[in-house]
């Protein structure tokens, strides 16, 4: 004879107690027929609160910077050699500090070292090259847990080397193009703390995106790490330089252009209300959807826990 019946609450999908996981950031690779990115300097695109117009002009000449494709020809031996980013910034690991034959070549007028602000430790190369052949050095020191302070720092440690280059005129040498210096970034292995700095310059300095300074950096040196939690930094200082940017170019706007003293024209560019984004057939059922309803749709068809009889 049948027992009674018997209900149990289960699951309808596996579930985690852990925070979700933020999304993988991925950066498509460029074919070998679109290999090169063009970096032009426009002034619009750029956070005037970190670089003017004039300064701009400045540091790079109005030059574009074409990229050069380093992937068919990559060696591993290539990441211990600096590779040329910019036409005044180059990438490479700690060790070509003490190349001095390097340095002079490329006339290589300032170096920057990226630390770990856990463990800093001071270079001998690095004294030592400053005092051979008079190169400016600097140390900039990476928190993991507040990595955008060190992108504000490479924009104004590179910036103020060179405009201070060229306020003061200094001779340069030969095949420097009328540059007014070179900046050397290195780091530990020169494929992980250095990569994102100089990205992060890029995207300041250039006006570029995330995905278009990222290929910039790793198409000329291919054995640059960039972790998930450096690529949504990135990202982070990807929109503070849009807003910055989206803020000067209407501010500028409103003073050649100021907005009539008039109580109508208020009323017309106001935010959207709730209202405003319904449908007309929602209005007319008494429907109040939500502002974002789109991403409700479908979740009635899933729930969460069922009840089984047994």
């Amino acid at each position: 004879m049948d027992g009674p019946k018997r209900s149990v609450v289960v699951a309808s999908s596996p579930y985690t107690y852990r925070a979700p996981s933020p999304p993988v950031i991925g950066v498509p690779v460029k074919s070998r027929d679109d290999y090169k990115i063009v970096l032009e300097p426009l002034h619009r695109r750029v956070d005037p609160n970190l670089i003017s117009r004039e300064n701009l002009a400045i540091i790079t000449g109005n030059r574009k910077q074409v990229s050069v494709d380093n992937t068919w020809l990559w060696k591993y031996e290539h990441r211990r050699e600096a590779q040329r980013i910019l036409d005044y910034l180059y990438l490479g690991p700690t060790s070509v500090v003490r190349d001095h034959d390097f340095l002079r070549r490329e006339a290589i007028t300032m170096i920057v070292v990226v630390r770990d602000a856990r463990a800093p430790m001071a270079l001998g190369s690095l004294d030592k090259a400053a005092a051979t052949l008079g190169i400016s050095a600097c140390y900039i020191d990476i928190d993991p847990s507040h990595i955008l302070a060190a992108f504000y720092k490479i924009v104004s440690v590179i910036n103020s080397h060179l405009l201070s280059n060229h306020a003061s005129k200094m001779e340069v040498a030969d095949g420097s193009h009328g540059l007014v210096g070179k900046v050397l970034v290195v780091c530990d292995s020169g494929t992980e703390r250095g990569p994102p700095l100089v990205a992060a310059y890029i995207m300041a300095v250039f006006g570029q995106d995330l995905m278009t300074a990222l290929q910039f950096v790793n198409i000329q040196r291919f054995c640059c790490n960039f972790t998930e939690e450096h690529k949504r930094a990135l990202l982070t200082w990807d929109g503070l330089l849009k807003a910055g940017a989206f803020v000067a170019m209407h501010s500028a706007h409103d003073d050649m252009f100021p907005f009539p003293d008039d109580a109508a024209y208020y009323k017309t560019s106001t935010k959207r209300a709730i209202d405003d984004m319904m449908e007309e057939d929602d209005v007319k059922m008494g429907y109040d959807p939500p502002a974002d309803g789109e991403r409700f749709q479908g979740r009635e068809s899933f729930v969460p826990f069922q009840e089984v009889n047994y």
